[in-house]
């Protein structure tokens, strides 16, 4: 486990499965759940302080530098913007299903503070991002580039979840898309499909179509703890100057 002792994390949606994980896998100072949940007040596992109903709660003044993780909801994205903006405080941001209003009101912050965007907090999906659908864009271009007149290429996302997720399509899925949109020159619409089954904890499969056949590359989550485990690279936002970042931008600092 990493010792965050040199900075104070504050965990939103610390009772869910994604705070769970963040909790086993981190040295966290405050929990903060819903007012109503029966836990408030009382101290949990692996949280050093007794778990809060409110943002309100926190005793900002006590920590050093601290570091906000948001594993809750995108209901709780007004209050998490203005903790954030009042207090210059760094935050990640592991909640997904946001609407456009929230995403512009994210990168306007992102101007204040550093932001780690990440709406999957794997280090898997940065490497699968970036080592492996990275090229494989580059090559498919270049291939359709020669045969384009011959068969019409098309990619298709394919996200699999347990049924309890809130959102679909998966804030992942979406990420996958924007990704590879912002990296393929001609026009494309990637669609996306949703399974939902009772045990998925998360699979991303990407499926490059030419004509009469298909390359599959996939990412499949066995664990719940690497979202707690990627979770640790938080402490990286601490020397970041005011910006957005991903998953990526952080996986080689490890190194």
């Amino acid at each position: 486990m990493i010792n965050h002792s040199s900075s104070d994390l504050i965990l939103v949606g610390a009772t869910g499965r994604l705070g769970n994980s963040i909790l086993k896998n981190n040295e966290v100072t405050f929990g903060i759940s819903s007012k109503k949940n029966i836990l408030v007040g009382k101290k949990i596992d692996h949280l050093l302080n007794p778990l809060l109903g409110s943002l309100k709660d926190v005793s900002i003044k006590e920590l050093k530098t601290p570091i906000l993780i948001d594993a809750s909801f995108p209901e709780n994205f007004e209050s998490i913007y203005d903790f954030c903006y009042h207090n210059k405080v760094p935050l990640v941001l592991a909640s997904t299903g946001h609407n456009d209003t929230q995403i512009n009101k994210l990168k306007e912050l992102s101007k204040i503070i550093p932001i780690l965007h990440a709406p999957n907090l794997s280090r898997g999906i940065a490497f699968f991002k970036a080592k492996i659908l990275n090229p494989l864009i580059d090559d498919f271009e270049k291939y359709l580039s020669k045969v384009s007149s011959k068969i019409d290429g098309s990619i298709k996302i394919i996200e699999t979840h347990h049924n309890k997720k809130k959102d679909s399509p998966s804030g992942t899925a979406i990420e996958l898309r924007n990704y590879i949109l912002n990296r393929i020159s001609q026009e494309t619409d990637i669609q996306i499909k949703s399974v939902r089954d009772d045990s998925s904890i998360g699979k991303h499969e990407v499926i490059f179509n030419f004509g009469k056949e298909e390359i599959l590359v996939s990412h499949n989550a066995l664990s719940r703890d690497i979202f707690g485990e990627g979770a640790r690279l938080s402490i990286f936002l601490k020397s970041k100057n005011p910006s957005i970042y991903s998953m990526e931008d952080f996986l080689e600092e490890e190194n």
